[in-house]
């Protein structure tokens, strides 16, 4: 999927396909070849054939301006037809237990009409201090005071070299069934995107790689 109205999923991006099948061999499909077969077998999920090449519509990379800002439900509600057809690209990051919602939009530097104000008000380490606070503290609750002021092994990173997604992951992993430490957890998040507002600019594959902290497969 894509994150903005006009983004269409990765389907709409295959230009053409070489298939494997059972009956025909290796064919070659695509919009003017075989197009009914083309059509279907670009979300076949394999049911028709072995895909053994793509070939993707692309774009040359651009400069984009991203802002991150933090609101809520009612407000999302209440403005997304406008986010959608005022933005480019348009994420929100529900962080459950909480009434948060981190919206990110990125858009072409060239529909700027003035530059963005880029100093956020906190630093990165201001922002992430919360999150580092609570996993030291739950180091503490969940391997005992002495065991927490060591490393569990000499490959473990030090807690103010980890990022935030790698902060959370673990802080998740020490407890994951326990309703209570989830909350903790998220409530952090929470603070730390309410101190990371603010905009950046960069290239497209730079602003549009988001670190989510899991695996997933976004196309923009």
């Amino acid at each position: 999927h894509g994150t903005g109205a006009r983004l269409p999923p990765i389907d709409e991006q295959v230009i053409s396909m070489k298939l494997v099948t059972p009956a025909k061999g290796t064919i070659e499909i695509s919009r003017e070849k075989d197009p009914e077969l083309f059509y279907l077998a670009r979300c076949g999920l394999g049911g028709l054939g072995v895909v053994a090449e793509v070939t993707l519509q692309c774009v040359e990379r651009q400069e984009l301006v991203e802002h991150t800002f933090v609101s809520n439900m009612k407000e999302i509600k209440k403005n997304h037809k406008k986010l959608l057809s005022e933005n480019k690209h348009v994420k929100y990051l529900y962080i459950p237990y909480t009434d948060t919602v981190v919206v990110v939009t990125c858009n072409p530097v060239s529909k700027w009409k003035g530059p963005p104000k880029f100093k956020s008000k906190y630093s990165h380490d201001e922002a992430i201090q919360p999150v580092r606070d609570l996993y030291r503290e739950s180091l503490k609750k969940y391997r005992g005071e002495e065991i927490a002021a060591k490393p569990l092994d000499n490959n473990e990173p030090d807690i103010n070299d980890l990022s935030f997604t790698e902060l959370r992951d673990k802080l998740l992993a020490l407890d994951p069934l326990n309703k209570d430490h989830v909350v903790e957890v998220n409530q952090a998040e929470a603070e730390f995107w309410m101190k990371s507002e603010g905009y950046r600019l960069g290239w497209s594959d730079e602003i549009l790689g988001f670190d989510c902290g899991g695996q997933q497969w976004v196309s923009e």
